[in-house]
């Protein structure tokens, strides 16, 4: 009898550390509370707000804060999602000072499964008015959340901020201040009725492949069918040569999700010695073996949404090392790109020098972006720059002076009205001068050095990049 009491104690004790080892494995995997990023340009938004990665709900309360009413946005409402509204929860919630206070019990009082571990609360409804610019965005902070599970158990609470941004929502291209089927439409047409907005193009490109076809405006149609839940993308570019036994570094970006982004390759081979960093997207090491090499890059956004793209990399044996990177060049439809007639190259030994290029034609028959290749010499090494095709020139005329005994030089610009900002060597803004001019005077440059010029739209997209020698004329 003593014998079989024992061993019942021993299976109580087992019994119970199983027990609390599993609820510490639960407790561990926190829960999320989402707030949205939402973009618009009207004076309404939206934000949704959303419980991910949970089980079983009861109960709940938070609240959500947005800076002060004087920035341009005024919490009005909060709009519950059906669940939230006396379907399986009954809901209350108070707006003070901009925040949202809401709290939720189930209508039974106990745990609710939740389907696909995911359930949206509602929308924060914001009314937005001029004095939030385009191109800032705001930040939506979680001050407070406590949440309830399984047998009213409380739940460890990770905190996702949201932020409204003062921009055109992805796939909108049309100004209804959200996807619709008007702007799948409206891509399609994109070949003869050119998109030349900045900020319609980008919102159109949501495959991030620079230029706007048939694929987008499937995308966007399979967003509005539900078919997917965001427009998160890989950034397509062309990857630079690799040099065998050579330093190699390039870097993929992911688009239109929520960060941080994670990367890993899914298909295909990459080069032995070469790499791709998981939380940067960085590629890089030194390739070990020559050959073309094919392969699939998935990056996962903070919300676990997926997205691939096929890129491909050749590494060759040459005496040149790298290459200088090209900025970007803007050219008009229709028009010639100028090309540089060589470019500064690093070999083997380290020493630099200056290359001939062979480019191969550019077709500039569309508004977009298209990838102008050339090869160096007989080296084997190829080179290529990105060639923005747009409708119109944004930069008219640069003059340039300079007071040898101050060393000072002063740059003045006559740009198109699309142009709100300009910068220096991205450090320097240009100052306004009314009438479509900019203009900065400085003593921080070399004589007869080469700046960089970028400009911006009233969006922060940037509308032209330039290098331009600093030679007086």
């Amino acid at each position: 009898m003593k014998n079989v009491l024992n061993k019942l104690a021993a299976f109580l004790i087992i019994l119970g550390v199983v027990g609390v080892s599993s609820f510490i494995g639960e407790k561990a995997n926190a829960e999320t509370l989402e707030v949205g990023e939402s973009r618009s340009l009207g004076t309404k938004v939206e934000v949704p707000v959303t419980v991910r990665d949970i089980s079983y709900l009861s109960s709940g309360n938070f609240v959500i804060s947005a800076p002060p009413a004087s920035s341009g946005i005024v919490l009005k409402s909060f709009r519950p999602a059906p669940a939230f509204d006396n379907t399986k929860y009954r809901t209350k919630w108070n707006v003070l000072d901009n925040a949202l206070d809401i709290n939720f019990l189930s209508n039974s009082d106990k745990d609710v499964i939740i389907p696909g571990k995911k359930i949206t609360v509602g929308y924060l409804v914001y009314e937005l008015s001029s004095s939030f610019a385009e191109g800032e965005s705001l930040d939506l902070t979680i001050t407070s959340a406590n949440m309830k599970g399984r047998a009213n158990a409380d739940l460890p609470v990770n905190g996702m901020n949201g932020k409204v941004i003062r921009k055109m929502p992805f796939g909108d291209v049309v100004g209804n201040n959200k996807p619709t089927a008007a702007a799948a439409i409206r891509i399609l047409q994109h070949l003869n009725n050119p998109i030349t907005d900045r900020e319609a193009f980008l919102s159109a490109d949501v495959d991030g492949d620079g230029v706007l076809t048939q694929a987008d405006a499937q995308i966007i149609l399979d967003y509005i069918a539900g078919k997917r839940t965001s427009f998160l993308a890989i950034q397509a570019k062309e990857l630079d040569n690799a040099v065998l036994k050579s330093e190699y570094s390039e870097e993929i970006e992911g688009l239109h999700g929520r960060e941080p982004y994670q990367f890993k390759r899914v298909s295909g081979s990459m080069p032995a010695g070469v790499t791709i960093d998981l939380d940067t997207g960085k590629i890089s090491g030194t390739p070990t073996r020559a050959g073309n090499y094919n392969f699939t890059i998935q990056v996962t956004d903070a919300l676990g949404d997926t997205e691939r793209r096929i890129f491909s990399m050749d590494v060759i044996d040459s005496n040149i090392q790298s290459v200088e990177k090209l900025l970007q060049i803007n050219v008009k439809l229709n028009g010639t790109p100028e090309l540089p007639s060589k470019v500064k190259v690093t070999y083997k030994d380290k020493t630099t020098g200056m290359e001939s290029v062979n480019w191969q034609p550019v077709d500039t028959s569309k508004i977009g972006m298209v990838i102008a290749k050339g090869k160096i010499g007989d080296s084997g090494f190829t080179v290529s720059v990105e060639v923005n095709v747009v409708s119109a020139d944004y930069l008219n005329s640069v003059k340039i002076s300079y007071v040898q005994f101050l060393n000072l030089h002063t740059i003045q610009l006559n740009v198109s009205s699309d142009v709100y900002k300009v910068t220096i060597n991205d450090v320097h803004n240009m100052h306004y001068e009314g009438q479509n001019k900019f203009s900065l005077g400085s003593s921080s440059f070399s004589a007869g050095s080469t700046v960089v010029i970028r400009m911006y739209d009233k969006y922060g997209n940037i509308l032209q990049t330039k290098q331009q020698a600093l030679i007086p004329n």
